[in-house]
């Protein structure tokens, strides 16, 4: 019952996170555009890597799940784009 109690309580903060990152995996060409106009692809894709790492990290935690050591080296938010 307490574990029924504790997901709910969760649910609206994990979806949000799940939105999130499915924004984040998103190709938003304008944005894109931005960045290589101003030159700074490579550090908006950096910070958008950050930005996945920090989220699936909280959604462990949300979930009780252990959290995974060295997902930056096997996991890379460059690959899916």
């Amino acid at each position: 019952m307490d574990s029924q109690t504790s997901s709910r309580i969760h649910s609206p903060t994990l979806d949000a996170i799940q939105l999130m990152l499915r924004d984040l995996h998103t190709r938003h060409d304008e944005i894109r555009h931005r960045a290589a106009f101003r030159g700074c692809t490579k550090e908006l894709l950096a910070v958008q890597q950050e930005l996945v790492d920090y989220l699936l990290a909280k959604k462990g935690q949300l979930m009780g799940q252990a959290a995974p050591t060295g997902t930056s080296d096997t996991r890379n938010y460059n690959s899916f784009v």
